[in-house]
């Protein structure tokens, strides 16, 4: 083995074009394809870094007979029932995301935190690395005041120092006492979370009361040996004997198809992303597999090129097997080094993928080339070059080699079977690249319909920043005078055309739905209650977001906390209860059996678009006013006659003469904030066009190589042909015509083959079908003039031929 190793190195360097050519083929291939891998192998395939974590699972409630089917949450009393009456669990905690002030005045900033039942640190199996995790005393009211650091924070705020439990920090305006430090990389799976506080619950949030008001996330550790399907089971027990409790929304619930979805907690993190991650892999196989072909043509000619040496060798006693050693050991070494060069080339792929938005994917931060990976690499090269290496072996045993020294001729029967493998191969290369044609042309037409969407809002120069007022310092009243100033200012400030607030910000990274009832309009047997979005906003944010007003009025100064109660719905949800137009004037309650005070629809807004361009959105939106609502956390929206992002600084400047210890943060444009919401499938079209481009450049290589090769055998055909009278446009037909017959087969199979695997795309095209005749036919345009063109360099070499010398050609 080691003397075909050595004999292999020395043919490559030897053949030096030969060996740069089908290396840097490798090298693309292999590299692309190990890239993908390593954000598939971190994103999707790596466990959580937590022990045993396949056996974390997550769940939330919910409600598909009212449209609420994703990423639902819980309430409570979903907790203390899962905790104490199931079998399933060895721990369960409760979690809800809250973000905290801290820092000194004039220099606040914010971090992100979660409040945590004590029992989240015994369900991830992780302790701190200084001091203690949570007890079941720091979860009650008054006693709550305790905090865990994330390592990032310790290092950053108390610059590393041993002595810092004990020390107390202020968030949101709240004295809170250091008891722990999380070790280094705690958290990387989850949430950018840097403080964790407890949760203490109040005795009205663990009433019934309170069920279905879903508000927290929630994490399970199962029993070993218990399986999804018997958590369901149990968990759907527990949820019937709840419903029957409480007989006045049993039916409701009912009808609303209540229950509970139970999933691994890694399958939820990454169910978005993985279709598309795995479509890319797909996608960069195929391109790996043109490379294959390439490569293993030009394997295939020089095998033959070398039939007379291999000849010589099973004359001298080599057998068969021996011979076809030497060639596999020549491929295979020739894909290692290839693949060690794609090494780099899967480096700098990788920075690609990175800047096109992997690092913001779950666990994106933690993608880096690994030992895995480079296994991977490795076993890929290995498979490559036996993969192309086993085409020329293949005729290896097919030729009778005692028969190559009474050859006289280079078309004899062996050569034949050897150009019609070699064009079988290209059309294998053509109709591989179809495919991948056909699914980047389907995701950029896709991608070219999402942006055509109108998100119901002008995006447009419009700022958006975050702002959020601690509870202990601001009441009701308080709030409220608040966003009166600060808007009053803020509107007053240079190049300021509108401002506004909201509670909810479209494409903000979060929604809610609350339901309703129409007073005067009770519940029929078998209907539902509406279950809208519903927003908080102020008079000014319809205008600044450019929303439109179609009927009645928006919000205006008068509305009061003392006025009467008024709201504003969409478009969407007024056809859908009042389609016979009839909405305004119409009075809401909120919730069901409510007997609070009602709210009088006033106005009729269009319909904006939440979270993705591409969402279809059945619940429709509901919108209050902040004075007769008050929220602490909300969005200030500011539209400037120029560029939006140049306000950034005046903002934040006013939010620190209006409350020194409050920070501005989450400071986007609104443009960016609807292009991060493309980001998947951004990437995803580009990395696809560019596999595709990378496969049509291969198979245009792939025809122009098996064209080059049969005139270099037909030489002696065409001299003759020539002599005779042939016309150049004769020779040309038949060149570019051999060429146009095999894209033509190639084009048919890969049409067979794209109707066929563009059905798993489905769900990441939008208004776009499968089989588009319009994609199908451009593609195929673009494959035949990109044929045509890789058969002229040898046609025009056919008409070169000079008849006196082809009949010398031996």
């Amino acid at each position: 083995m080691l003397q075909d190793l050595r004999f292999g190195l020395k043919l490559l360097w030897k053949e030096k074009a030969f060996s740069i050519t089908a290396l840097l083929t490798l090298a693309l291939c292999i590299g692309a394809n190990t890239a993908i891998f390593t954000v598939l192998h971190t994103v999707v395939l790596d466990p959580l870094p937590y022990p045993d974590s396949d056996r974390l699972v997550t769940m939330y409630n919910i409600y598909p007979g009212v449209g609420v089917t994703d990423r639902g949450a819980n309430a409570v009393p979903d907790y203390l029932d899962r905790k104490q009456l199931t079998d399933i669990f060895d721990s369960v905690t409760l979690v809800g995301l809250n973000g905290f002030d801290m820092g000194a005045q004039g220099s606040p900033q914010r971090v992100n935190g979660q409040v945590v039942t004590p029992s989240y640190f015994r369900v991830l199996l992780s302790q701190p690395m200084l001091g203690r995790a949570f007890t079941e005393d720091d979860a009650v009211i008054g006693k709550e005041q305790v905090a865990i650091l994330s390592y990032g924070l310790w290092k950053e705020v108390f610059s590393g120092n041993r002595k810092v439990l004990g020390q107390e920090v202020r968030l949101s305006g709240r004295p809170y006492r250091v008891v722990g430090v999380m070790p280094e990389g705690f958290g990387a799976a989850g949430f950018d979370t840097k403080i964790w506080v407890p949760f203490a619950f109040t005795p009205r949030q663990m009433s019934d009361d309170e069920r279905h008001s879903n508000n927290y996330g929630m994490l399970g550790r199962l029993k070993p040996g218990v399986t999804l399907a018997r958590t369901d089971k149990r968990i759907d027990a527990v949820n019937r004997a709840n419903v029957e409790r409480a007989p006045q929304y049993k039916k409701l619930l009912e009808d609303a198809r209540f229950g509970t979805v139970v999933r691994g907690l890694k399958d939820e993190m990454v169910r978005d992303i993985r279709p598309t991650l795995y479509l890319l892999q797909a996608a960069v196989a195929f391109v790996l597999l043109i490379g294959c072909v390439n490569v293993a043509n030009l394997m295939l000619v020089r095998s033959n090129l070398r039939m007379k040496e291999l000849a010589v060798r099973h004359s001298l006693g080599a057998g068969q097997w021996r011979l076809a050693r030497q060639l596999l050991t020549e491929s295979v070494t020739l894909a290692v080094l290839g693949g060690a060069l794609g090494v780099f080339a899967a480096w700098g792929g990788t920075r690609l993928l990175v800047w096109l938005g992997a690092r913001d994917l779950p666990r994106g931060a933690g993608i880096h080339v690994d030992a895995t990976v480079l296994a991977f690499n490795a076993a890929v090269a290995i498979l490559t070059g036996l993969v192309f290496g086993s085409v020329p072996v293949y005729h290896l045993f097919r030729r009778n080699l005692n028969d190559v020294f009474r050859e006289t001729s280079r078309t004899g029967t062996a050569e034949r079977r050897a150009v019609w493998t070699r064009s079988a191969l290209v059309v294998c290369q053509v109709s591989l690249a179809f495919v991948l044609l056909i699914g980047s042309g389907l995701l950029t037409l896709s991608f070219v319909r999402v942006l055509a969407v109108d998100p119901g809002f002008k995006p447009e120069h419009v700022l958006a920043a975050q702002f959020s007022l601690p509870q202990v310092r601001y009441d009701d009243a308080r709030a409220r005078a608040f966003v009166d100033r600060l808007m009053e200012n803020v509107r007053a400030l240079p190049g300021a055309a509108h401002a506004g607030v909201t509670t909810y910000l479209p494409f903000g990274g979060s929604i809610n739905a609350s339901v309703i009832s129409i007073v005067g309009r009770p519940l029929t047997p078998g209907t539902l209650p509406p279950v809208p979005g519903w927003n908080i906003v102020d008079a000014g944010y319809f205008r600044t977001m450019e929303i439109p007003l179609l009927a009645g009025r928006g919000f205006t100064e008068s509305d009061g906390p003392n006025s009467q109660r008024v709201v504003v719905i969409d478009r969407l949800l007024a056809r859908k209860y009042w389609p016979k137009g009839d909405a305004l004037g119409a009075r809401i309650r909120r919730g069901v059996d409510n007997d609070d005070a009602p709210w009088t629809i006033v106005g009729i807004v269009g319909s904006v678009k939440t979270g993705d361009l591409a969402e279809q959105n059945p619940m429709g939106q509901i919108y209050y006013d902040y004075r007769q609502f008050p929220q602490r956390t909300m969005h200030v929206v500011l539209k400037s006659a120029t560029d939006g992002g140049g306000l950034t600084s005046a903002l934040r400047g006013e939010i620190v003469r209006a409350d020194p210890e409050l920070p501005l943060f989450d400071i986007k444009t609104m443009p960016d904030r609807v292009s991060a919401s493309l980001m998947s499938r951004r990437a995803a079209m580009i990395l696809c066009l560019v596999f595709a481009g990378l496969a049509l450049l291969l198979s245009a290589v792939g025809i122009y190589g098996v064209l080059a090769y049969a005139v270099t055998q037909r030489t002696r055909e065409f001299g003759i042909r020539v002599a005779l009278g042939a016309a150049a446009r004769d020779i040309l037909g038949m060149v570019v015509g051999q060429g146009l017959r095999l894209a033509a087969v190639g084009l048919c199979i890969g049409i067979a083959g794209a109707l066929l695997l563009t059905r798993w795309m489905t769900g990441m095209l939008y208004a776009v079908r499968p089989g588009e005749p319009g994609v199908f036919v451009l593609m195929a345009a673009t494959l035949a003039m990109v044929a045509v063109i890789a058969s002229l360099l040898p046609s025009l070499r056919a008409l070169r031929i000079r008849p006196a010398n082809a009949l010398r050609y031996e």
